[in-house]
């Protein structure tokens, strides 16, 4: 059994050489005077899986670390200490840099790019340049000190506490591929927690390759797990209600159009009461078609709960009714206006945080959008992004759709554009710059008032940490026929992008 120092570690790699350069900045940097460093000399004479399997047995400490022998670590870092603290402080048993949340049957850990997580840099000579260049590689956001669940990770780093794996390395896999993915995997399904963290940082001097014997051993991987090919965990949903303090109070008038039914209606405007510590607020619903039944029902099941006006509205496009709401009925003491969608759950509160960024930026701020999730839990909004489609055509697409981590956490300022399903911006700025077009009969006049607002030199902001449920694809009729005014709104849309695109406020943000 091994020793349990919870002030030392092992650590474990293979090479072909003694290599006391590599040993010594082990030592330098890892922040532990008591390590051990367990080194392999092997040209082959014996697959990874054995290795390894030797340097879980010799090892004296329970917790133990894999790492190649072409790692740098930060100098100073005290990654060890970090390790240590992560391992006792968690029930996780291995611990990596990269990893994912899904394995297609193909076995390369790779395929669903959108699912993978971690942050790696690597280092390698540029072909072109012939110089030596650093790059980084982020599957997913960096998030702190926080420990992200996957099924598996990358054998460039990892660590193990050998009291909680139940599963060694299988030693019938040979070479030097897949162990990782194999040994993480077998644990994963037997139980034991596997996780990415991101403050470590490495710089792996390799960008990997695949070879015959990688494809060797992925066809004894996925014939071994064929069973349980394809697989993915559905994580929850990440997220922290802290008590945000807001260094001023200005009005606020959140603007919601009743499109879904009043089940959903209800839902939304619960969700935002229940979440919103911040008082000075009301909220103004657009019912469409002057149903005073509907009226009525709405009022009596969220009486008490707030400040909530209802306002009948004759059917009309989504810009004008929601231009009439601010125009004739959201009263001049009014400072900001937060648009929201009718299918809208909020998990924590993100009314509050909006108002935070607000107040931080004033004048120079556009709009701010927050992070909502589908029901799946996946990504549906993490803000907009704008990249070239052909040489002379863009296009928009969600950042991080699909995904569960691929998001900035905290406040990402500068971005392209936020979706109005939730959506602060200040009302003189909303004025200032003409209201929503009121050429869009459906869609996308969100998307034209951000461009707009850049275009003038204000500056939108998304922030990771306010967070909700956007009930979008339950909510929405879908049909195979896209109506026409979608489509007509979108030439407008792209037109209007198109005209602007030699200004630099909006070409900086194309994505190539």
């Amino acid at each position: 059994m091994p020793h349990v120092n919870k002030e030392s570690l092992t650590v474990v790699f293979s090479t072909r050489a003694d290599n006391p350069a590599f040993r010594g900045h082990l030592r330098q940097t890892c922040g532990i005077e008591d390590v051990e460093i367990l080194q392999y000399v092997n040209n082959g004479e014996h697959a990874l899986t054995e290795t390894y399997n030797r340097g879980l047995r010799e090892s004296k400490n329970t917790v133990v670390v894999f790492v190649h022998d072409d790692v740098i670590f930060d100098h100073g870092s005290g990654w060890g200490k970090t390790i240590l603290r992560h391992s006792y402080e968690s029930e996780f048993g291995i611990l990596g840099k990269a990893g994912t949340t899904s394995i297609t049957e193909s076995g390369k850990w790779w395929d669903e790019r959108h699912l993978m997580v971690g942050v790696v840099r690597h280092q390698g000579v540029d072909p072109e340049t012939g110089k030596l260049d650093t790059w980084e590689n982020a599957y997913s956001g960096n998030f702190g000190d926080r420990i992200v669940e996957t099924v598996m990770v990358d054998g460039v780093f990892f660590a193990v506490h050998r009291e909680r794996i139940r599963k060694g390395f299988d030693e019938s896999i040979k070479g030097f591929h897949f162990y990782d993915v194999d040994f993480s995997f077998a644990n994963h399904l037997d139980g034991v927690r596997v996780g990415v963290i991101f403050d470590i940082e490495i710089i792996h001097k390799s960008i990997g390759a695949t070879n015959e014997q990688w494809e060797n051993n992925r066809l004894v991987f996925i014939d071994k797990w064929r069973s349980h090919l394809p697989y993915r965990i559905e994580p929850e949903i990440m997220y922290e209600d802290p008590l945000i303090i807001c260094r001023e109070e200005p009005e606020a008038a959140v603007v919601i159009l009743a499109q879904n039914g009043k089940d959903s209606l209800i839902r939304t405007i619960d969700s935002i009461f229940e979440k919103t510590r911040y008082p000075n607020y009301s909220i103004y619903i657009a019912a469409q078609g002057n149903d005073p039944e509907f009226v009525r029902e709405v009022k009596d099941s969220v009486e008490g709960k707030g400040r909530l006006v209802m306002i009948p509205c004759p059917s009309d496009s989504p810009s004008r009714i929601k231009n009439l709401i601010i125009r004739n009925h959201v009263p001049p003491a009014a400072e900001l206006l937060l648009f929201c969608h009718d299918d809208i759950l909020l998990l924590n509160d993100a009314v509050s945080r909006c108002v935070q960024i607000y107040l931080d930026g004033e004048n120079e701020i556009g709009t701010i959008g927050v992070r909502l999730h589908l029901g799946d839990n996946t990504i549906q909004h993490a803000g907009l992004q704008l990249g070239m489609l052909t040489k002379t055509q863009v296009r928009i697409s969600h950042k991080g759709y699909g995904s569960f981590y691929q998001y900035t956490p905290g406040v990402q300022r500068d971005i392209f554009s936020n979706a109005g399903a939730f959506m602060m911006v200040s009302k003189d700025a909303f004025i200032s710059l003409g209201c929503f077009s009121e050429k869009y009969l459906s869609l996308f006049e969100d998307i034209d008032f951000n461009v707009r607002a850049l275009l003038h030199g204000k500056v939108n902001c998304f922030t990771g940490d306010a967070v909700g449920y956007h009930y979008e694809l339950e909510t929405r009729n879908v049909g195979t026929d896209i109506p026409t005014t979608q489509v007509e709104d979108l030439r407008n849309l792209m037109g209007y992008i198109h005209e602007n695109l030699n200004d630099p406020r909006l070409a900086k943000h194309v994505r190539q």
